[in-house]
């Protein structure tokens, strides 16, 4: 019986009870219908337009999915754009093989890999974050708009009107720059692993102070001492880097933390040496976490003032761009200082290199493994090269690269005001059109049919001029964060100079204008991906390989082989770095440790692999040390080797200390061991992807691919004289790479904020006009309406989610018509109520930790922080004016599913370790609810939601 006299039916849930069951039930189906997306057979499941055997034919066991493929996936207006016999050959002789070929690979998961997330795994939390925003505000119940419309959703009291009074520069707060930048200054420093590390200063190179360090803050605890110096009494480097090291001695919870600093001066040389010896010391995780050491850089020896002030000036004359300020400063400098400045250099040598190196040195404090090390501690704390405080002429030319730091962000700063100010009048012209979108989804084909009626911007409506004028200016200071602004930029800004050097502009401009690109590709492709003939050797020492040694159809194309190479490379670095780990890092009584390692590893049983995940699982213990006391493994472990696996589990707990404990000789064991594991990984992943560059069914999906997504676009692209477009965007090109390299290479230095501004923005200014014409035409000329469908597309998705306040039982569940037999209500109540209470604690730490998390001095520390916290405070008004609940999306559910995307790769401090903890304590109380009865309800869901959603057809809404 379904219904309990002292609680009553289904019928008597409240709306927040009705709402809960039902995200409850969509979730748990989801993530069921999504597992089974990992089988070999997965796409036969989804009916046609795959091939299906006879006992797949009718199989309903994925009605979410099944649906959101059919109306949205198969309906991708670049698969539709082709014949009916194209589409069916692409599903059933391209897509379906492949992903058989690849589900039948066992790639390593983030569980194996000690990660809390890979690639694959933030890619599957966000497709089930996203279905799940999607599915739960598209499917209702009886209650659920009266849950919707309820208290917990209402918007904020200052309405659109309100947010517009406060102007433009409401969300743009001055920083206060000047304020930050001493070397004491130590609540202001971002600790990690508790050191804070800068390089304050570059000096020639000299010998160090003599005598011993006797200020307090230099009484370190020191390893024994590897050598970083050449010991020669003239040094042959030119320049030295002064490194401040701070470490942060926390004490009792209710005391401040104490600090000691002190300097150290080191050569690019001994940056070389460090790097080194990190790779001998950790060949694994400087392989895979660390990148390469920057290498040095053109142009990076200083300015002379005098020469570079007026050489920009004249640059700008040139351009037209003269800032009246400049040329007063230059006056009054050269009337002021001709005679002692004439030969003194701008204080800035190594600027960028001293960037790049304070970079790389900040990524490796990320590493507690390396943090702890003797090698990277005598590095920061060789006690002859230390000392307490700058000299003269050390502390000057830290204050002057302070103030070139300040500049940057005054220059980031300018950005934002100027940005804030599109912002505001994008808000004003937004406001109506965000209206009409709740009101119509079909606003967003209208507006884009403006694009081909106009044919120049000067046409354009006031909204879409707001939105290019403010798309510039995100552009512009993009590109300025990303080339001028950040550590590494002029390496990044080296990386792009030297592609569009050698990129062959004027060969691609003759091959766009004199032939039809879509052939020239598609022969290009064909050279690329055309099966190379097999030429047998008639010498019996030659032939290196059986026939049952090649993989069965291997697919020998040009392409294929590229990429083999690249893994092969990648492959060979592994089996070094596994043999030098295996015979320099470990003794012989571990050898039984390493074989278990790699019978793990080798594994084919698929259902072994899951046991032992499971019990890892259901012992909480660390993936690694069950495998390697698992007795399903071999080779069968000895009691001698359970007294040596018995040390390797108490290293295991020293690992776990070390970020907070200085414990690394004692962890080394097993931190070795899991290096060789995840290296053992890596290459197993590694071979994996190569045995799938081997078979065709990659190379048949890259092939059909183009074919479907490229060609419709190159017919287009071809008839709008694709070769003009080509010469604008060299030009574009040209006159970006060469404003960023002279910005780079010293007029930084000595420009002003608004100066900078102004330069980058011009670039765009002058090319907006042959992107507008470029993006014009392309409209003008989709005959085919390509892109007019792929709009229509997106409407699709908000015509689904509004379809429960125009036909509300199109899209209803009604619990009471699918309850169970033999349910217990009252208990279904009380597992109900259990959930609901621990989904809003967590709902309520999400909340807080953001609020925190905005708020926080520990996270706004320095200025570039908070700059980059404004971007989103800018770019608010945009979305203010649509509420969650208009557009028929749930608000606060909003964040249970966010918590599914956060990203924990990074081992973070403060604020974001606290929130880790409380998150997974309460996800565990979560996991470790008793909800039998809530399961019930999935088998009579799941042949309702069949029904129910085979009545929904998105084209005839």
């Amino acid at each position: 019986m379904n219904v309990d006299s002292e609680n009553g039916g289904l019928g008597s849930l409240s709306p927040t009870q009705e709402h809960f069951l039902k995200k409850y039930i969509l979730e748990r189906r989801l993530i069921n219908e999504l597992e089974l997306l990992n089988k070999p057979d997965c796409c036969e499941v989804f009916g046609p337009p795959f091939k299906c055997s006879q006992a797949k034919e009718s199989d309903h066991s994925i009605p979410l999915l099944n649906f959101f493929f059919h109306e949205f996936v198969e309906k991708f207006p670049f698969i539709t754009n082709n014949s009916a016999s194209v589409q069916l050959s692409f599903w059933q002789n391209t897509v379906q093989p492949f992903v058989q070929s690849f589900n039948s690979k066992h790639i390593s998961d983030s569980e194996e890999r000690s990660e809390v997330t890979t690639k694959r795994r933030q890619m599957g939390s966000k497709l089930l974050s996203s279905l799940l925003v999607f599915f739960n505000s598209t499917i209702v119940t009886n209650k659920d708009l009266e849950y919707l419309n309820s208290e917990h959703l209402q918007g904020t009291s200052s309405g659109p009107l309100d947010r517009l009074s406060k102007g433009p520069s409401a969300k743009v707060r001055s920083p206060d720059i000047d304020a930050h930048g001493d070397l004491d200054d130590y609540k202001a420093m971002k600790f990690t692993n508790n050191v804070f590390i800068n390089i304050v200063a570059v000096r020639a190179p000299k010998l160090p102070p003599p005598g011993p360090v006797t200020s307090e803050k230099s009484a370190w605890n020191f390893l024994p001492s590897i050598s970083f110096s050449s010991g020669e009494a003239t040094p042959r480097h030119h320049y030295e880097f002064v490194i401040q090291v701070v470490e942060e001695i926390k004490n009792d919870k209710h005391v401040s933390p104490s600090y000691r600093s002190h300097f150290i001066a080191r050569s690019y040389r001994d940056f070389q040496l460090l790097q080194s010896r990190l790779r001998k010391k950790y060949p694994g995780l400087m392989a895979t976490e660390i990148p390469k050491l920057p290498s040095k850089f053109k142009n990076d020896d200083g300015l002379v003032l005098e020469q570079e002030i007026t050489r920009a000036v004249k640059r700008s004359e040139t351009k037209s761009r003269i800032i009246d300020t400049s040329s007063q400063e230059l006056s009054s400098h050269n009337s002021s200082n001709s005679q002692s400045s004439s030969s003194k250099k701008k204080p800035f040598a190594r600027e960028k290199l001293r960037l790049a190196l304070r970079g790389y040195l900040r990524l490796i404090l990320s590493h507690p493994e390396i943090v702890h090390s003797e090698i990277f501690r005598d590095f920061l704390y060789n006690k002859e090269l230390s000392y307490d405080s700058l000299s003269k002429e050390e502390l000057e030319d830290y204050n002057n690269r302070v103030n070139h730091e300040k500049s940057i962000l005054k220059t980031q700063y300018e950005y934002q005001k100027r940005t804030a100010s599109a912002i505001y009048e994008l808000a004003k012209s937004f406001e109506e059109f965000k209206a009409e979108l709740i009101k119509n989804p079909n606003t967003l084909s209208h507006l884009f049919r403006e694009v081909g009626t106009c044919e120049s911007l000067a046409n354009l409506s006031p909204l879409l001029r707001s939105f290019i004028e403010w798309s510039k200016l995100q552009a512009a200071s993009t590109i300025y964060q990303v080339f001028l602004s950040v550590d590494n930029s002029s390496e990044w800004l080296s990386k792009c100079k030297k592609f569009h050097l050698f990129f062959p502009y004027s060969i691609m401009y003759g091959i766009l204008k004199y032939t039809n690109p879509m052939k020239i590709v598609s022969r290009v492709m064909d050279l690329l991906l055309a099966e190379l003939p097999t030429f047998s050797s008639p010498f019996w020492f030659l032939k290196k390989a059986t026939s049952h040694d090649t993989p069965k159809q291997n697919s020998k194309n040009l392409l294929s082989l590229i990429f083999i190479m690249l893994l092969d490379e990648d492959l060979n670095d592994f089996k070094k770095e596994l043999k030098e780990i295996k015979e320099d890092k470990l003794s012989h009584i571990y050898d039984i440790f390493i074989e278990r390692i790699d019978s793990y590893v080798g594994e084919t049983d698929e259902s072994s692999v899951e046991e032992i995940k499971n019990r890892s699982k259901v012992q909480k213990q660390d993936l690694l040390l069950t495998i390697l006391e698992d007795e399903r493994i071999q080779p069968r472990l000895s009691k001698t080797d359970f007294k040596t696996l018995s040390s390797i589990k108490q290293s295991r707990e020293y690992y776990d200390q070390l970020k907070d404990k200085k414990t690394l000789k004692e962890a080394e064991l097993y931190f070795n061991l899991k290096q060789y594991w995840l290296i053992q990984l890596r290459k197993k992943d590694k071979e994996l992807m190569k045995q799938l560059w081997q078979e065709p069914e990659l190379i048949k999906l890259l092939r059909d691919f183009l074919t479907i997504f490229y060609q419709p676009l190159m017919k287009i692209f071809a008839k709008c004289k694709i070769h003009l477009v080509f010469k604008d965007f060299q030009s574009f090109m040209d006159d970006l790479m060469n404003e960023l390299t002279l910005l780079n290479d010293g007029d930084v230095f000595i420009l002003t904020p608004m100066e900078i501004f102004e330069r980058s923005k011009a670039i765009f200014d002058k090319h907006e006009e042959a992107l507008w014409q470029f993006i014009h035409n392309v409209y003008a000329n989709d005959e085919d309406g390509i892109f007019i469908k792929f709009v229509a597309w997106i409407e699709k998705f908000l015509l689904c989610l509004r379809l429960k306040f125009s036909n509300t039982s199109m899209v209803s569940i009604d619990f009471e018509k699918i309850c169970p037999k033999d349910i217990d209500i009252s208990k279904v109540k009380k597992q109900l109520n259990n959930h609901i209470y621990y989904t809003l604690k967590k709902r309520a730490v999400v909340t807080s930790y953001l609020s925190r998390k905005k708020d926080d001095p520990e996270v706004m520390k320095s200025e570039q922080d908070k700059i980059n916290k404004q971007w989103d405070a800018i770019n608010t008004p945009l979305t203010d004016g649509i509420k969650m609940s208009e557009m028929g999306l749930n608000e606060a559910d909003m964040l249970d599913f966010d918590d599914l995307n956060f990203d924990f790769s990074k081992n973070e401090d403060g604020i974001d370790k606290d929130f880790q903890n409380e998150l997974a304590i309460i996800n565990e109380k979560l996991s470790d609810l008793d909800t039998s009865e809530l399961d019930r309800f999935d088998a009579p869901v799941q042949s309702y939601l069949i029904s129910l959603l085979s009545g929904i057809s998105v084209a005839d809404i």
